[in-house]
C-alpha cells in the first residue's frame, strides 16, 4: 500500500503525509463501503452508520444499513448507501 501511496506523492507533488492520512474508504456502488484503518464505532442504527477513522470521522447515510465483517482495523458496511461523508 506504501509503495503506490509514495508514487501519487512523487506523481503529484504532493508531501507523503498528506496523502497517507492512515485510513483508505472504499464505496462499491453505494451498495456497500469498505474502511481500512478505522478506530471506533460511534453511531450504528439502521439509517446510519457513524466511524471513528484514524484522523476524522466518516458518516454513513442510508437505508437497510449494516456491519457485514469487522476485525482489528477494517470494516464492510452493506446497504442502500446514500451517503457518504467524512470530518
Amino acid at each position: 500500500m506504501f509503495g503506490f501511496l509514495e508514487e501519487i506523492s512523487t506523481l503529484s507533488g504532493l508531501p507523503f503525509d498528506i496523502i497517507n492520512k492512515g485510513f483508505r474508504v472504499v464505496n462499491l456502488s453505494n451498495r456497500a463501503v469498505y474502511v481500512e484503518g478505522f478506530t471506533g464505532l460511534i453511531d450504528v442504527e439502521h439509517h446510519e452508520i457513524g466511524i471513528k477513522l484514524k484522523k476524522g470521522i466518516l458518516k454513513l447515510n442510508g437505508e437497510n444499513l449494516s456491519i457485514k465483517n469487522m476485525n482489528l482495523d477494517t470494516l464492510l458496511v452493506v446497504g442502500d448507501i446514500r451517503n457518504v461523508e467524512m470530518s
